[in-house]
């Protein structure tokens, strides 16, 4: 009996046991499929949505959670997430979104004006209007109600009450509003496609037109520069200018951005960078090959929006020394308005290789300042480092970060060292290397200059 019993109390702890470990394993292994499955099916919607997005002419970006209250344009419900266009402010969730892609129409980057009158009309979009935006006739807050309400203008940002709408006069024309300034009208663009002959006289008769101050400005944002701040401030250009204007340089280099010029008045043109000092040289560069192809009375002005983790050339030209939304963007616009014109040096310089007669040699352009020194050799590891795992630099604390492990490194190990036969060019005061010479001397004007490593010199 004994014998039995202990058999049978086996056999029961051992069913518990079986029981447990399979409920344990079905509590693991279930969340695990459902969150594959959540998000196999969210990777094709994404893909889907991508696909979708890059055929619209709306400029659409997804969003799990927008950071005000918004409303669906189709429908006017409430929505929490969904899909909105950076350039006209249209929003829709996912449900109304071919809907509204049909339906709802984007900014015009070039369309006739009024016949008659050759003014512009506005564009209106109703509802998710500004906050502490006010109504244009009876100069009350709008979007105060928790509903889709209210309309405001694509181009002159101007916003009116839905029951102020009929009392608009009909002769109110759209001006653009405060950067008309800044904008690349429609209307120019399409007078300029219309020209049988596209000479810089007839962009300075068009220009005429725009208004006597009219200095457009083409807005180039590298998207991985700094803190990634990149391609949210393109959605806020591309909302407050013509999208024909913001250049993703992640998409389009700027010599083909800069081809723009080209067809407005000569001299007129500004261009805001929006990078670091390599994305600034990157522009300047493709500003020297305009002058190779003749194309030098279109050369525009340079602005600069430091969105680098150095930013050394922006902060010697005053425009700070780093950007991370502290002032909002139409700032940013008033900055470039008032900015005065400077001069700066570039230099040319000629690298050869010693003893190869029949090597071209390489010819390189680099602005005020320059090195060859140990901070050279960091920003090049740096350099090197981005591009091989670019989304590890997410963050310009990140960027300071490694920036201060490579120098770190190279004044511990000393990686960083000039031969002597690289200096006779450098020293003016008639010192001249021997051979076998482990060190030279340095006046004191020259710093660190000098003491750099040949190979972080390109």
């Amino acid at each position: 009996m004994c014998e039995e019993g202990r058999e049978a109390r086996e056999d029961c702890g051992s069913r518990e046991e079986w029981t447990l470990l399979f409920w344990t394993s079905l509590a693991v292994v279930v969340p695990v499929i459902i969150t594959l499955w959540c998000s196999a099916q969210r990777h094709k919607r994404k893909t889907h949505m991508k696909e979708f997005f890059r055929k619209s002419k709306h400029g659409w970006h997804y969003t799990d959670l927008f950071n005000k209250p918004t409303y669906c344009c189709v429908c006017s419900q409430h929505i929490l997430h969904g899909a909105f266009c950076d350039c006209c402010g249209v929003c829709a969730d996912e449900q109304c979104l071919r809907r509204a892609d049909r339906s709802l129409p984007c900014k015009e980057i070039m369309a006739p004006a009024r016949p008659h009158d050759g003014a512009a009309e506005h564009r209106w979009v109703r509802g998710n209007v500004p906050l502490a935006s006010y109504c244009a006739v009876c100069k009350q807050q709008c979007g105060t109600q928790p509903k889709l309400c209210d309309c405001r203008c694509v181009w002159c940002q101007t916003t009116v009450h839905d029951d102020c709408m009929g009392s608009l006069a009909d002769a109110d024309v759209c001006d653009l509003g405060e950067f008309h300034s800044l904008i690349i009208p429609p209307h120019y663009l399409y007078r300029v496609n219309k020209l049988r002959r596209r000479q810089p006289d007839d962009f300075t008769k068009l220009g005429a037109s725009c208004g006597g101050s009219w200095t457009p400005v083409l807005v180039l944002a590298n998207t991985r520069s700094g803190n990634n701040m990149g391609e949210a401030l393109l959605g806020e250009f591309r909302t407050l200018l013509n999208p024909v204007q913001v250049f993703d340089l992640s998409q389009l280099t700027p010599s083909k951005a800069l081809q723009l010029c080209t067809l407005l008045p000569p001299g007129s043109v500004r261009v805001l960078v929006c990078g670091g000092d390599g994305t600034v040289g990157w522009v300047l560069d493709a500003i020297d090959s305009m002058k190779l192809k003749g194309q030098d009375q279109f050369i525009p002005r340079v602005t600069i929006l430091p969105l680098g983790t150095g930013n050394d050339l922006s902060n010697t030209l005053g425009w700070g020394a780093g950007y991370a939304g502290e002032i909002p963007v139409e700032q940013v616009l008033r900055n470039v308005l008032d900015a005065e014109v400077v001069r700066m040096d570039r230099w040319k310089v000629q690298v050869a290789s010693k003893g190869s007669y029949f090597r071209k040699p390489k010819v390189l352009t680099m602005n005020n300042y320059f090195s060859v020194g140990p901070d050279a050799l960091m920003a090049l590891n740096f350099h090197a480092h981005r591009e091989k795992t670019p989304s590890f630099f997410s963050s310009r604390i990140i960027n300071k970060a490694v920036y201060f492990l490579y120098g770190t490194k190279d004044c511990l190990v000393q990686e960083s060292s000039v031969h002597p036969s690289f200096l006779p060019s450098f020293l003016p005061w008639g010192w001249q290397p021997k051979q076998g010479d482990p060190d030279f001397p340095l006046p004191s004007h020259l710093g660190q200059l000098l003491r750099g490593n040949p190979k972080a010199f390109p």
